[in-house]
């Protein structure tokens, strides 16, 4: 009589494995489970739509041997396709005429017009627009010396003792505009110069810095200048004085000269001596 097969009994651990598996096959979760998991599945979709991609492209560069792999970046479309994203583009090289200037000129008038409505009352009270004289000489000099300015031009001939004493004043725009306009009209350019250099030595000056050159006269020796400048009846007679101011024989520094030249002149006007041609011109 044949016996049955020994069944080989599992272990209770693997039993409780089995019906709990049993158990999940027939679990069917809730629909507001569903639901949420349906809607994490689309965010999740739609986050990988927005994932760029990266693709090697290979490109020649003519300007060295490197021909390493480039990367362009795109994004991957709806329908899996990838469309290529604008790359920044580098900043555009210098300008190498970005330093270049072209400033207008000015003329006499208005400078004088400008130092008309600033207050110089700092620069009046050591201001010495008269030679005075006592004793004897002051009595002959009232005697037998130079008219009287008329009183009506005393503030114009005290003010040309006020900007004597006015610096070379570099964030003042006018006062840079008068040392431009001397050197270009002279020189006969357009473009503006650099406030230091040894191209001030062309027009006379004596160094680097045209307002080391100005010790006695001020802002009043460049006025002087530009006046003569600025003229129509003087220009041509300026721009002689410049050519031979370049001769191999008779050269001298001109700016130099007219700047003595105005030194001069205040001088000449401190004794009076000028009086009596101002009186007829302001008539």
């Amino acid at each position: 009589m044949l016996e049955a097969p020994l069944q080989k009994e599992l272990p209770s651990d693997s039993i409780d494995v089995a019906e709990r598996n049993l158990k999940n096959q027939n679990y069917a979760p809730p629909r507001s489970e569903r639901i949420t998991q349906a809607d994490d599945y689309l965010t999740a979709q739609e986050e990988w739509d927005a994932v760029q991609c990266v693709e090697p492209i290979i490109r020649r560069n003519t300007r060295s041997n490197d021909s390493s792999p480039k990367k362009s970046i795109g994004s991957i479309g709806s329908n899996g396709s990838c469309y290529s994203i604008k790359q920044p583009q580098p900043p555009s090289p210098p300008n190498l005429h970005s330093n270049v200037r072209i400033s207008p000129h000015t003329d006499f008038d208005e400078v004088w017009d400008f130092f008309m409505r600033q207050d110089m009352s700092h620069v009046m009270d050591v201001i010495r627009p008269t030679m005075e004289r006592r004793g004897v000489n002051g009595l002959i000099r009232t005697i037998f010396g130079p008219k009287k300015l008329k009183p009506q031009l005393l503030d114009e001939r005290n003010l040309l003792f006020a900007i004597a004493q006015c610096q070379m004043d570099n964030s003042e725009p006018l006062h840079l505009q008068i040392l431009q306009t001397i050197y270009k009209v002279l020189t006969s350019t357009k473009i503006d110069c650099p406030r230091y250099g040894s191209h001030w030595d062309a027009v006379g000056f004596q160094g680097n810095d045209p307002a080391t050159d100005l010790r006695g006269v001020g802002l009043l020796g460049l006025i002087h200048a530009l006046y003569l400048l600025t003229h129509e009846a003087t220009l041509p007679l300026a721009r002689d004085i410049y050519k031979l101011s370049h001769d191999q024989v008779s050269q001298f520094p001109l700016m130099v000269l007219c700047i003595n030249v105005t030194r001069i002149s205040l001088q000449t006007l401190r004794e009076g001596l000028l009086n009596k041609r101002s009186n007829s011109e302001q008539n």
